[in-house]
């Protein structure tokens, strides 16, 4: 029956909690928060017409007006809200990387903004409000939206050289779990003259396992580039022509490098990155910009310091422009053109050092993480700190952060060492620490 819910998003089992009755019942919350109309979509979950109808019933029992934007990931929600600014709030019903049996709905305000509906309305709330419905008169319809895809294509090409990855002859493979994204992102390589293997990674986490797999088939098949989309469509990971994965911190620096060449400028970066994407940020000319940890406040942050790049250690990565926001495909595009442009990866990331991370979480009465913090920075007491959120504090060889999780109820602690053992050794001392 429980249901894991973060600042805009919440999971679930089928039927386990995430049923029918939440659906209505937080329809009707969304209906009332916001007002009409509301944007709905879906991923490729089995479950998703059952929750759908629900959610829309309970948005349209409020008088609101319901857009069905049909079977497209987030971003592309994302993408049309930006250029609707009458819509006034979002929902897609999906579990990103989570199992077929697991579903869940992410909020997301006017502009297609992530929401922290969660903090407002929590799911204990929504279960027990009982929200009444307007007169029959007044009930909300729904309407089909169609054919916005093409303009979302023409965006994403609009962002880089396609001249000049048309002319380079690349072939890629994409590793792609959403089957509704896969014709999209066909479509833009089409567009762009890129050869494309399409796979479906037996797993939907970007883990280490995933793009090892991914490598393999580049190498084997003499590709440029791997291509790997989490199942949601608004991060991605790359394997070098070569076949070896390229770590996330890497291919951020790979695009800092490149876009700092063009253009000097700020970089948002959370406070978990490593320290080569700072390194490198300094190195050509950029200033960093620390942030809180999750994808909204980086493309807050972008927006807020006119930044020319933001982006994370797990691939998410952030570009001005009209559609501001994380998405899956402006990377990927991106990174054609700077192969197009300056060669393999494997040449352009041969001289970045290795930066080897670790983390993990613990769960902790909600109420008492901040003790747990404020334990964690009385243990360190005189060392070299960041404040920006949480605490973390700088040691030999790296560093040690604990933060409240956006989930509530949990401490999530990572570290980066000059060992994959050292990195994973710090974040299980200072949990054992913290528990103590």
């Amino acid at each position: 029956m429980k249901l894991l819910a973060g600042s805009n998003t919440v999971k679930g089992t089928i039927n386990d909690g995430m049923d029918v009755e939440f659906a209505l019942r937080l329809g009707k919350a969304v209906g009332k928060a916001y007002g009409s109309p509301i944007a709905v979509a879906v991923d490729g979950r089995t479950s998703n017409l059952m929750l759908k109808t629900a959610l829309t019933s309970g948005i349209m029992a409020v008088g609101c007006e319901v857009l069905d934007l049909g079977t497209v990931p987030t971003p592309m929600v994302q993408y049309y809200m930006s250029f609707h600014p009458e819509i006034k709030g979002g929902v897609t019903i999906t579990a990103s990387f989570s199992g077929q049996e697991i579903n869940g709905f992410k909020i997301l305000k006017a502009g297609g903004i992530d929401d922290s509906f969660f903090y407002d309305h929590p799911v204990e709330e929504i279960r027990a409000n009982e929200i009444a419905g307007v007169p029959g008169l007044q009930v909300g319809e729904i309407h089909k939206v169609e054919e916005f895809v093409e303009g979302y294509v023409d965006y994403i090409i609009s962002e880089v050289d396609a001249d000049a990855i048309r002319k380079a002859g690349l072939k890629i493979c994409l590793d792609c779990r959403n089957t509704t994204f896969i014709p999209v992102a066909a479509n833009i390589l089409m567009r762009l003259s890129v050869d494309c293997i399409t796979i479906g990674g037996d797993t939907s986490v970007l883990d280490a396992d995933r793009l090892v797999k991914l490598g393999h088939i580049v190498k084997s098949q003499g590709l440029n580039l791997g291509v790997a989309i989490e199942m949601d469509a608004d991060h991605c990971l790359f394997a070098d022509d070569k076949g070896h994965p390229v770590q996330g911190d890497k291919s951020f620096s790979l695009f800092a490098r490149h876009i700092l060449g063009e253009k000097k400028g700020k970089v948002v970066l959370p406070i978990n990155s490593s320290t080569l994407m700072e390194n490198v940020i300094l190195e050509n000319g950029g200033l960093p910009i620390h942030c809180t940890v999750g994808e909204y406040t980086v493309v807050r942050k972008v927006k807020e310091n006119d930044a020319v790049l933001g982006g994370d250690i797990f691939g998410c990565m952030v570009m001005p422009g009209k559609f501001c926001n994380y998405d899956a495909m402006i990377p990927m595009v991106k990174m054609l053109e700077i192969i197009a442009k300056s060669g393999p990866i494997s040449k352009q990331i041969k001289d970045m050092p290795d930066c080897y991370l670790s983390r993990s979480s613990f769960e902790y009465p909600d109420s008492k993480i901040p003790q747990i913090i404020e334990k964690f920075k009385d243990i360190n007491s005189g060392k070299e700190m960041d404040l920006v959120e949480g605490v973390k504090v700088y040691v030999d060889g790296g560093w040690i952060l604990v933060r409240q999780s956006n989930v509530k109820g949990v401490v999530k602690v990572y570290s980066q060492g000059d060992s994959k053992e050292a990195a994973d050794a710090m974040v299980q001392d200072t949990i054992e620490k913290l528990k103590a």
